[in-house]
């Protein structure tokens, strides 16, 4: 009764007052007996009085009864006099706003963690599981208990909550993983719609994915399409081993679009718009050197094309495969999508003149296009990444 007679300005003055001195005993009766009596019958009835005059929309997070201070380790850092000087001016503040140094713990990309739980574990754990953990992280960071605890806290204490919240966030998701399943199982019209609205993207991704190990006279036959295109070659003309640079672009632009789309996409090297193998000879031969097969020349030069024009991380998406067949060499380029916008540096010809750009390539039906509307593009990130 006697706190709420106070005005507001001495309600915020009292429990600043209150919360400082809850705070500082509890930290130091940790590391030293005070013997008091009185004092500790004071921190008690502080500890039990504060949820009761707590301001409106604060609910606090009080962690004592889950966290207690067990060690603490105590390390010299400097030996000297810390007297201030009388004379001079100044003002003295407290240090890191009296809660320590901050600090950031080193961060590990999930897919690396995955990987290092693979090798130490003998698990064989995928992009699907790594999915999964960043959902349950995600749930918890939308956990409004889990942010007034990590406002309220620095990241050490906080530390000590979270694998709590994890489990409970990882059981919460599978209870409701569960119950959809269950109702879907159960509902031959929702499941129906599911099963729609999933259809054209798992039907697409499936072919594409078939196409990496497809026998390659079957993926000849296959025709071109959305994901499947032919390039006569690399580099070079026709009947000749002189290279153009701007006809590299035309398969870089073919990648960066597989890159972009949703599911992906093979480039065959080698072929003719008809379905014929044209063979590499001459891009062979543009690249010769001695000491390495035509193969291997090839398939580095072109790995090393997509690194200098999208990147090691873009360039991580592809795998290459060469083929024979009566005689002539031709290249199996798989490309999977990526997980970010991929854009690429190519030569063009404006003016009769060669020069680079900057470009962001998507694919269209049976082609490969360039989007150079900010809007649009804009609009196809949101909807292929989110």
């Amino acid at each position: 009764d006697r706190f709420e007679q106070l005005g507001e300005e001495e309600q915020d003055d009292f429990r600043d007052a209150l919360d400082r001195f809850v705070r500082i005993y509890s930290f130091l009766s940790q590391i030293v007996s005070f013997g008091d009596t009185k004092l500790e019958a004071d921190y008690l009835f502080c500890r039990a009085l504060a949820p009761f005059i707590r301001s409106e929309g604060d609910p606090g997070i009080d962690l004592g009864e889950q966290l207690a201070l067990t060690h603490i380790a105590l390390d010299q850092t400097f030996a000297g006099s810390v007297a201030l000087d009388p004379e001079a001016a100044g003002e003295v503040v407290t240090i890191f706003s009296g809660a320590g140094k901050l600090h950031k713990t080193e961060e590990l990309a999930l897919s690396e963690i995955i990987a290092q739980m693979n090798e130490r574990f003998g698990t064989a754990f995928t992009d699907a599981q790594r999915v999964l953990a960043q959902n349950v992280a995600d749930a918890v960071a939308n956990d409004a208990d889990a942010q007034r605890m990590a406002w309220a806290n620095d990241e050490a204490v906080f530390a000590g909550l979270y694998i709590d919240l994890f489990r409970n966030a990882m059981i919460d998701l599978g209870s409701a993983n569960e119950d959809f399943t269950f109702k879907l199982l159960d509902n031959d019209e929702l499941l129906g719609r599911a099963v729609a609205a999933t259809l054209p993207r798992a039907y697409a991704a499936a072919r594409v994915a078939r196409q990496q190990w497809l026998p390659i006279g079957d993926l000849l036959a296959a025709g071109e399409g959305g994901t499947i295109e032919y390039k006569s070659s690399l580099r070079t003309h026709a009947g000749s081993a002189e290279v153009v640079k701007v006809l590299e672009t035309a398969s870089l632009k073919t990648i960066a679009g597989f890159l972009n789309s949703a599911v992906g996409g093979t480039l065959l090297i080698g072929v003719a718009d008809d379905g014929s193998v044209v063979g590499l000879a001459d891009d062979f031969a543009s690249l010769a050197k001695p000491g390495r097969g035509d193969a291997d020349r090839f398939q580095l030069h072109l790995t090393q094309l997509v690194q200098a024009a999208m990147g090691d991380a873009a360039a991580s998406n592809l795998s290459t495969q060469m083929h024979t067949i009566d005689g002539l060499g031709l290249c199996r380029v798989h490309v999977t999508p990526a997980a970010f916008p991929v854009e690429a540096t190519v030569t063009v010809v404006e003016d009769g003149q060669p020069r680079k750009k900057r470009a962001f390539y998507v694919r269209l039906p049976n082609k490969t296009a360039e989007i150079t509307n900010e809007d649009e593009k804009r609009k196809y990130v949101a909807s292929r990444w989110g």
